[in-house]
C-alpha cells in the first residue's frame, strides 16, 4: 500500500502537469457565458474588499503582534458583523494568535529565499488541528498571496473538478481538498484557463468566480417531508 507522503508526491507530479491546453480553452468557453452572472453573487458586504487588502498586509509583512488575526479568520468563514460563532472556530483563532510569533520566529531564522509557501503551509499544518486545513490554506495564502496562491475551499475546488469533468472523460477526484497538491493544482489550473480568458484576467476575480460558481453546484440534501399534525 502506498504511503500518504508517497501518494501526496506522486500526485503532485501528475497534478502540475493535469489541464492541457485544450482542455483549458474548451473550459474557458464554457465559463465565458457564464462568468458574470455567478460573479456578481459575491458578496462584498460579508467578505469586504478593503478587510482582505488589510489582512495579506499584515501577514505577508509578518508583522508582530499580528492584530489582524482574529479579524481575517473572521472574514474568512463569513462571520464579519456577527456578534457570535461557534466555540470550534474561537478556540482556532486562539490557537492561531498563539502561534504566530513561533512563525515569525522561525521565518526570521530561514533565508528568505530558501523559504516557500509549501514551508508555511507544513509549518502551519503541524501545528493546527488536522481539521484545520482551510484555515492552514488561508493563511498560507495570506503570507504568500504575491505568488498569487487562490484561497482553496470545498466551493471553487469543487467548481474545478466539475469543470475539468466537462471536458475529460472519466476525471475523478476528492470531494474536498485535503493536501498542498490540491493547492498547486487549483493554481495550475487557474493560470492556465485564464491564458484564454483574456477579458477576465485577474486571479483574485477567477478566483472568486469559482467560489460562486462552486456554491452554486453543490449537492443539496433532499428536505425531509413535515409531518402531518394530528389533529
Amino acid at each position: 500500500m502506498f504511503s500518504a507522503f508517497f501518494y501526496s508526491l506522486v500526485r503532485a507530479f501528475s497534478d502540475a502537469m493535469s489541464i492541457t491546453a485544450t482542455e483549458a480553452k474548451r473550459i474557458a468557453s464554457l465559463v465565458a457565458p457564464i462568468y458574470d452572472v455567478h460573479l456578481e453573487k459575491y458578496s462584498f458586504k460579508k467578505y469586504p474588499a478593503a478587510d482582505y487588502i488589510r489582512f495579506k498586509n499584515a501577514y505577508s509583512a509578518l508583522r508582530q503582534p499580528n492584530n489582524e488575526i482574529h479579524d481575517s479568520l473572521v472574514w474568512k468563514w463569513g462571520h464579519v458583523g456577527k456578534l457570535d460563532f461557534p466555540p470550534k472556530q474561537k478556540a482556532l483563532i486562539t490557537k492561531v494568535e498563539t502561534s504566530w510569533p513561533d512563525y515569525v520566529e522561525f521565518r526570521q531564522k530561514r533565508k528568505p529565499e530558501k523559504f516557500s509557501s509549501v514551508d508555511t503551509f507544513r509549518w502551519w499544518k503541524e501545528k493546527l488541528p488536522s481539521t484545520a486545513y482551510i484555515t492552514v490554506a488561508y493563511i498560507t495564502h495570506l503570507v504568500h498571496h504575491a505568488e498569487p496562491l487562490p484561497i482553496i475551499d470545498q466551493h471553487n475546488f469543487r467548481a474545478m473538478n466539475k469543470l475539468l469533468k466537462d471536458v475529460r472523460l472519466g476525471h475523478a477526484a476528492n470531494s474536498l481538498p485535503r493536501t498542498w497538491a490540491d493547492i498547486t493544482e487549483l493554481k495550475a489550473f487557474m493560470t492556465k484557463v485564464l491564458e484564454y480568458l483574456p477579458r477576465k484576467s485577474f486571479f483574485e476575480e477567477f478566483d472568486r468566480f469559482l467560489m460562486m460558481y462552486g456554491k452554486s453546484i453543490k449537492p443539496r440534501k433532499p428536505r425531509k417531508p413535515r409531518k402531518a399534525r394530528k389533529p
